[in-house]
């Protein structure tokens, strides 16, 4: 976990002019807190001191940048944290942290961060102040996004998170800070489910780039297409019906064949007046306060019937879709849950929790918070998964300069001849990244050999994990 030249390979691509050009993602600096002003939010939240330290200082950035989503490449926003004073030799862990359920885009996570008092958004500062990167995407359809949130949607969630990791990378380079080999993922409530979407997302698809070191997805609804759905179906009332209209008109924006017209979902006067309160500016409250107390009221008489008798109803097809527990996964993995949640129901984890474990899960277990409801579970089950995912870290030592002169390497042929390329001098396992001019990840891989074949004539680096980076011609 040693990075012995980040601040020299970032001050490299600094120099060079088509660094800004080329990137897709900005960072803008909005708000600092000292170790001290931590500190102070961790004893308000009653963190035992024997467990948690407030560290180092934190900076936090607004982050814009790129993903896609439907068929079209957007810009979202997220909200990045940096500890201030680490060792510069060595590189940080990195702490995906996803958002519960909002419904106005300022109360996404970049925004949070510039207002006093504790919030959610207050956990990154609490994440990163013990020496590690905190991200926290804002999600499609809330920050800046002006799009329709399409709220419980896994894939979303899972890029939002993908992406902000890769824009922190390249934005690393521009202010002084590296990734290390540790990757975490947590989140709480719809937060929960895109920790578990985000964690699956990157062991798929993602596991060179962003090893996953162990995730704890707390209180999220694992199980739509079952738990949840059959849960609130099955009841004359639900503690925040906006969450109905919510997770309908959002996936409705989304697949496009949930509905036609919102009338065939819900009844009037709701189904007119409802689209309007989702516009980005309304809170949550003041949704549950136009709708009714009984679902028998806001939801047209026969559509429960009408989706418990057809699976391929598009409501259920799309539920299936955001399901993110039928995986099995490779890292540990805890899942928080309290009995007494009226919002989340805490069968979402023990489901997910059989199914990983019949298929051959052998990391995966859960804890019961105990009787509490959604509300009061959060805090335990936010600095519990915090406190159990830090004893996977392993502190970055150091390595003297007498240490790195000692081991001389180099990159032969140089400039590289289409073909193989060979590392002389280092360990025949060590680990490396080939960046392009822009910074960009090209490939990844471990080992004394590598393979141009098939890339563009030009300069690029090769970052490796403990030993440095050089650069290389490709002619």
């Amino acid at each position: 976990m040693n990075k012995t030249c980040t601040l020299s390979f970032a001050t490299l691509l600094l120099a060079m002019t088509t660094y800004t050009s080329t990137i897709a993602q900005t960072a803008e600096l909005i708000n600092s807190y000292t170790s001290e002003e931590i500190a102070v939010f961790a004893n308000v939240l009653q963190l035992p001191a024997s467990l948690y330290t407030a560290e180092f200082s934190v900076d936090v950035y607004r982050v814009h940048y790129e993903m896609p989503y439907l068929d079209s490449t957007i810009t979202v926003s997220g909200a990045m944290f940096i500890p201030v004073g680490t060792v510069d030799d060595c590189s940080l862990p990195v702490i995906t942290y996803m958002h519960g359920t909002i419904f106005k885009r300022t109360d996404a996570p970049s925004f949070l961060i510039t207002e006093g008092g504790i919030n959610e958004s207050s956990i990154g500062y609490l994440m990163s102040s013990p020496g590690y990167i905190a991200l926290m995407p804002d999600y499609v359809g809330l920050g800046t996004s002006d799009l329709m949130h399409p709220y419980v949607h896994a894939q979303s969630e899972a890029d939002a998170g993908v992406y902000l990791l890769q824009a922190a990378e390249t934005l690393g380079l521009e202010l002084g800070f590296s990734f290390g080999d540790e990757f975490y993922s947590t989140g709480y409530s719809q937060g929960g489910h895109a920790s578990m979407a985000l964690s699956r997302e990157l062991q798929e698809n993602w596991s060179d780039e962003y090893p996953l070191t162990a995730s704890a997805p707390l209180s999220g609804p694992y199980d739509i297409s079952g738990t949840q759905s059959i849960q609130i179906a099955e009841s004359d009332t639900y503690s925040n019906p906006a969450y109905i209209a919510y997770n309908i008109i959002g996936w409705n924006s989304y697949y496009g064949n949930i509905y036609e017209d919102l009338s065939e979902i819900f009844q009037e006067p709701y189904a007119t007046g409802l689209p309007a309160l989702f516009d980005g500016e309304t809170d949550g409250i003041t949704i549950n306060a136009y709708l009714p107390d009984l679902l028998s009221e806001m939801i047209q008489p026969g559509i429960i019937e009408e989706l418990t008798n057809n699976p391929d109803h598009p409501f259920n097809l799309a539920a299936i879709d955001n399901d993110v527990y039928e995986w099995v996964p490779l890292s540990p993995m805890k899942m928080y849950y309290c009995t007494e949640d009226e919002q989340v129901f805490y069968q979402n984890a023990l489901v997910a929790e059989e199914w990983m474990n019949e298929n051959g899960a052998t990391n995966v277990v859960t804890s019961n918070g105990g009787a509490l409801d959604h509300g009061d579970c959060a805090g335990p089950a936010i600095f519990g998964g915090l406190l159990w995912m830090q004893t996977y870290h392993q502190e970055c030592e150091t390595v003297e300069v007498g240490e790195i002169n000692e081991l001389v390497w180099s990159i032969a042929p140089n400039p590289a001849i289409h073909g193989t390329t060979t590392l002389h001098g280092l360990p025949l396992n060590v680990r490396w990244k080939v960046r392009d001019l822009a910074g960009r990840i090209i490939q990844v891989g471990e080992g004394v050999s590598i393979n141009f074949s098939g890339f563009s004539e030009g300069m690029f680096f090769i970052e490796t994990e403990k030993w440095g980076t050089k650069r290389v011609l490709l002619n």
